[in-house]
């Protein structure tokens, strides 16, 4: 937005970041230079030091980054935590170049054969899964926040000395373990250093200084000697936490942190004891809470073009609003500020995860409503009602499960607590496309044991002959994850990561070796009302009303409906019950596969000794797969996209929003990790007392997530032939929020297909 307040800092941050793609590297030459210098350093290392081990070339990559980090400091910002890991995602070289050494490993000490990668990377290709690393998701983890703003990296850095001086002598492993850490622990200290010196650097230099930025750069010379090798003490120091946690340990141990804490939650007290002492005013605090956020857009362009892959999705969310841990609502001024910040700067990130219960404030949830009334649609909304229930399930306190933060698109967990293990994704209708349309060359590839359902004379027969596929299937998938998974732990260990997450000191190992409390591996259910929609459509006509028999509906299918006959029963099947309608044909069959699901998993242990559990997400896959799947008996064709998490269909859904939200509270979503329902709203229809309503009853129906749109057709198409007139206008895609005039024709074209409820 040029010419606002605010136009020196987007310029700079715009001229740090990589232009376009997220993922491409920064582009400060130091900071290419200093990458090159470390990476350059382990090649040599590796190469003289044959017999290393992944927590050998750890040790030595923190030892490089004291001699090669580059303080990256904006002078429009009092923020010091970029460590130009990338333009977004958290975890990335120099830290990964370790994994890429020692993925050498996987065949130097055979992990993991190499069949199973061709296995595994066969079936991800051919769209059956999904897994955001080799037999684990390395991908998706929770900054210890809490950690660090109680103890200080200082802190933790005195409990691994104690425990290494207690570490009994026969454990060289654990020993190992803590030694590596102290080294991590004290290059982020002289990480910390070299910011407060560059800022003091500044200073000493400041002729072409404004006042504000010489303002800036002191507080960062004072800040960084201390803050957060020791806890915040003001608002600003915990802001700044917030982000240097986040960057800081994707930089030295290249985990890819996805979270941005609870800002009005952890911070209040801070803010209130500034604001009490006179160190802060609330025009001070509104700048302070802008640039923190303009951080974050600045990661990425809003501008940039979305096609595909992970286009526009630098996996920045701040979670606002729920509750204390007391179970005292969070609804105040911090809360109020960022939301009315994001919407002012017309930000895009942070994605905004708003927790939400029955019982929360009215003015928080009609906030909400008028940001997505405004076409300001960047947010994942987490019921409370079920998500903390869930976590004590799990054996969390309820202390600490009312403290969940919300994590990359989607994904709840109690930071510090949890390391997360969440993109895991199996196709349940790709295997009903497997086992309506035989390839026994792909079966015998990718290991498919497949039984046909061209044969069977009832429907219970067909829908346990599918059932049965999909879950031999996917326990084939999990006990393979089981089995592999922990090979992790000796080709990408995450020492200081782990240091700050509880368990991980007293036990001594690694959190890729099951050395943190809680460790539970995330496995969603794709596409799963597909399914149900193309098991309604064969029970009625087939079974019920007779219509056809079971062999020429699946020839249909097979002909992508072609010809009369093919139109006749696609006819029919549009006319079947489907998931959404609450009708108890529909309901009864999702009902029965999650039920189903959920039992024969339940005992399934997986790498880190954690449990498997289910959720219903999904991210661009709905689009990006269909496009490649053939047709299903639920009535699309060749192409057509899938439906997303527990949202109906967009091929068949025609009703409101009342008896959609029945529909997925007919459910047992206590069964479920996560339930995500993608849903857009007639803006014509809604306000902000009607969202609010709304809000309520999703809590109270018992589902975990909302990802709400707001959406007038109208207004799309106008924005597709003049989008100079709509650039603020921002919509959410799935996982991640863009805007609409950003889309290519094809998104564009998908949102406008959405069916409103009214």
């Amino acid at each position: 937005m040029p010419g606002d307040r605010y136009s020196a800092l987007r310029a700079q941050l715009k001229a740090f970041f990589p232009p376009g793609y997220c993922r491409l590297e920064c582009q400060d030459r130091r900071q290419l230079a200093s990458v090159k210098a470390i990476c350059a350093e382990l090649d040599a290392w590796a190469s003289a030091h044959p017999g290393f081990d992944a927590l050998d070339l750890r040790r030595e990559s923190y030892l490089s980054m004291r001699r090669h980090f580059v303080p990256i400091l904006f002078t429009e910002s009092p923020f010091y935590c970029e460590c130009g890991v990338n333009g977004g995602w958290s975890g990335a070289r120099p830290a990964r170049h370790v994994n890429e050494l020692c993925g050498r490993f996987y065949a130097r000490d055979g992990l993991i054969p190499k069949h199973e990668f061709d296995v595994l990377y066969g079936r991800i290709g051919n769209r059956f899964m999904l897994c955001c690393g080799p037999f684990s998701d390395d991908m998706h983890h929770l900054p210890p926040f809490r950690t660090i703003l109680k103890k200080g990296f200082r802190g933790v850095r005195d409990e691994v000395a104690d425990a290494l001086a207690r570490c009994p002598a026969g454990d060289a492993h654990g020993r190992k373990e803590l030694e590596t850490a102290l080294v991590g622990l004290d290059t982020i200290h002289e990480i910390q250093l070299k910011f407060a010196a560059e800022a003091k650097s500044r200073l000493e230099h400041a002729d072409g200084l404004a006042p504000e930025q010489a303002h800036n750069m002191q507080r960062i010379a004072d800040a960084a000697l201390r803050c957060p090798w020791e806890p915040p003490q003001t608002f600003y120091e915990g802001l700044n936490a917030l982000w240097f946690v986040r960057e800081v340990l994707g930089y030295v141990d290249g985990v890819n942190n996805y979270a941005l804490g609870r800002m009005d939650a952890w911070l209040d007290g801070l803010y209130r004891a500034d604001l009490a002492a006179g160190r802060l005013t609330r025009e001070e605090a509104r700048d302070l809470v802008s640039r923190f956020l303009l951080f974050a857009d600045a990661h990425e362009s809003g501008e940039v073009p979305v096609h595909s892959g992970d286009d526009h999705e630098p996996e920045i969310p701040l979670t606002l609003g729920g509750c204390d841990a007391d179970g005292v609502p969070v609804w105040n001024e911090l809360t109020r500020l960022a939301l009315d910040c994001h919407l002012a700067l017309d930000c895009v990130f942070p994605k905004l995860h708003c927790r939400i219960s029955e019982k929360s404030p009215a003015g928080y949830l009609r906030k909400i409503g008028e940001l997505l009334m405004a076409g300001h649609a960047v947010f994942a909304l987490f019921n409370d009602d079920r998500t903390i229930p869930q976590f004590v399930r799990m054996g969390y306190s309820v202390k600490d499960a009312r403290e969940y933060t919300c994590c990359g698109c989607w994904d709840p967990g109690v930071d510090s607590l949890t390391d997360m293990d969440s993109a895991n994704y199996v196709s349940v209708a790709r295997i009903l496309e497997a086992t309506i349309r035989r390839d026994a060359e792909l079966e015998a590839a990718l290991e498919l044991d497949l039984e046909s359902v061209d044969g069977k004379r009832t429907f219970d027969e067909v829908r346990d002959a599918l059932y049965g596929n999909f879950i031999r299937f996917f326990r084939n998938v999990m006990s393979r994850y089981t089995r592999y998974g922990a090979m992790n732990a000796k080709v990408f260990p995450h020492p200081v990561y782990t240091m700050c997450i509880e368990g991980g000191i007293a036990s001594r190992r690694d959190t890729t070796e099951g050395g943190v409390s809680f460790r539970p591996r995330i496995v969603t259910l794709a596409f799963l009302a597909n399914v149900v929609d193309s098991l309604c459509a064969i029970r009625k006509l087939c079974f019920e009303d007779r219509t056809c028999t079971l062999p020429q509906l699946l020839d249909a299918v097979r002909a992508n409906w072609a010809g009369a006959d093919g139109a006749r029963l696609r006819k029919a099947v549009l006319a079947a019950p489907y998931w959404g309608d609450d009708s108890a044909e529909s309901n009864g069959l999702m009902k029965w596969w999650i039920d189903r699901t959920a039992d024969d998993m339940a005992g399934m242990v997986n790498d880190q000794g954690g449990p498997y559990v289910l959720a219903t997400w999904i991210y661009r896959e709905f689009l990006n797969w269909g496009a490649c799947m053939k047709a299903t008996p639920d009535g699309r064709f060749d192409g057509e996209q899938l439906a997303q998490g527990f949202a109906p269909s967009e091929l068949r859904c025609t009703v409101g929003a009342t008896t959609v939200l029945n529909a997925i509270g007919s459910l047992d979503h206590g069964r479920l990790y996560a339930s995500n329902a993608n849903l857009a709203f007639e803006k014509n229809c809604m306000n902000a007392e009607i969202f609010e309503a709304v809000f309520r009853v999703v809590c109270r129906k018992g589902m975990h997530l909302l990802q709400p749109n707001c959406l007038s057709v109208a207004e799309l198409k106008d924005a597709q032939v003049h989008p100079e007139r709509h650039r603020s206008l921002m919509v959410k895609i799935c996982g991640f929020t863009a805007r609409f005039v950003s889309l290519d024709r094809r998104w564009q074209n998908e949102i406008i297909r959405r069916h409103l409820l009214r």
